[in-house]
């Protein structure tokens, strides 16, 4: 399978590590925008030019939603051209053979990611391009998973709540250790166990704390502690929605 890959972000760089390392998969061409090298040290050549991606050949598109129709614009009508986003429609692609190629993980440049198991919603503006990205994702040894662009929508929305919002929260659990001479290791245990008990129990049933149990008094003695007004606004909201999601749970 022979594929150019356009971007090197996060995903970008994930991607190419991928495919490099997958003997079923040929990577012809790595456009990035500033390319320092005329190689990679694996050999496949780089460009900052769109023009440079051959015709009738799978092209990954691997950059911010908000330069994806730009980018398409660039590159040969004969392509086979496909995003990564999960809050993009395919619609935003003007080539007749496009698709959509999201992997639904958290991609940071300094840690590896394994594709192995990992979903990747699949769509394709034409069903006989479906395959080719079915077979894509079962060389990395991924789940692919057919998805039209309302669902993976709603998909990338809920995993920015699992995932951005939470991580968001251990940021302001950071800051208010360090604030107070803790270590934030501390904590690590009990955020490995958050995510292992909705392995084998809903989020519902695993929600613990003094807002399902309306603790009222140690509650309010956490607001008056709180410092950071973002974070006073942040810890209100979240107990208040608590309190309405579970306000019939018997605990």
């Amino acid at each position: 399978m022979k594929i150019a890959l356009v971007g090197a972000g996060n995903l970008g760089i994930h991607l190419y590590r991928e495919f490099v390392i997958h003997p079923e998969i040929e990577l012809v061409l790595w456009h990035q925008n500033k390319a320092l090298k005329s190689t990679t040290e694996e050999g496949v050549p780089i460009t900052s030019n769109l023009n440079d991606i051959p015709d009738g050949i799978l092209c990954i598109m691997a950059v911010p939603d908000h330069t994806i129709a730009s980018v398409t614009q660039q590159i040969s009508e004969k392509a086979f051209v496909v995003h990564t986003s999960g809050a993009s429609s395919m619609d935003v692609i003007i080539q007749k053979n496009s698709g959509v190629f999201y992997p639904l993980q958290s991609f940071s440049s300094t840690r590896s990611v394994s594709f192995t198991d990992l979903t990747v919603c699949i769509e394709t503006r034409k069903k006989e391009d479906l395959h080719t990205l079915e077979t894509l994702a079962q060389h990395l040894k991924a789940r692919p998973v057919e998805m039209d662009s309302a669902k993976r929508f709603t998909l990338h929305l809920a995993a920015v709540l699992v995932n951005n919002f939470t991580n968001h929260l251990y940021v302001q659990a950071e800051q208010l250790c360090h604030s107070h001479d803790l270590s934030f290791d501390l904590l690590k245990p009990l955020i490995l166990e958050t995510a292992q008990k909705i392995q084998t129990l809903t989020p519902n049933d695993a929600q613990t704390g003094p807002a399902i149990r309306k603790d009222e008094k140690t509650i309010s003695k956490h607001l008056d502690w709180i410092q950071n007004t973002e974070l006073k606004k942040i810890y209100s909201t979240l107990t208040t929605a608590i309190n309405k999601t579970n306000g019939n749970k018997k605990l």
